[in-house]
């Protein structure tokens, strides 16, 4: 594969996140907030938020842009601190980011 095809591949984030059952009710309003402000930006391709069926504290999110820059526009908007701070603030057990690559996309 050519270098301007990889180049011109989704770019997408798989996060695994476990909240802490106390900020339950805090973290579901800021990751709202967060899929919806992200969704709307020209770059994002998809945001969904699922969660655990055997522990409803475990969430995943996957994300889906078109590419790096919009990432990078991404990370400066203010939905995207909603999570950063809620993080920062000890929000979550653990928080795991997985980068891959859009190979065979619907």
């Amino acid at each position: 594969m050519s270098s301007s095809a990889l180049a011109s591949k989704p770019f997408c984030v798989v996060v695994q996140a476990e909240i802490k059952p106390d900020r339950m009710e805090e973290f579901l309003d800021l990751i709202e907030k967060d899929a919806v402000g992200s969704r709307a930006e020209p770059g994002c391709i998809r945001f969904d938020v699922v969660q655990s069926q055997e522990d409803p504290n475990k969430f995943i999110f996957y994300e889906v842009y078109k590419d790096i820059e919009s990432v990078k526009f991404h990370k400066e908007q203010p939905h995207f601190a909603l999570w950063t701070n809620f993080k920062e603030s000890g929000g979550v057990v653990s928080s795991v980011s997985h980068k891959m690559d859009g190979i065979f996309m619907s």
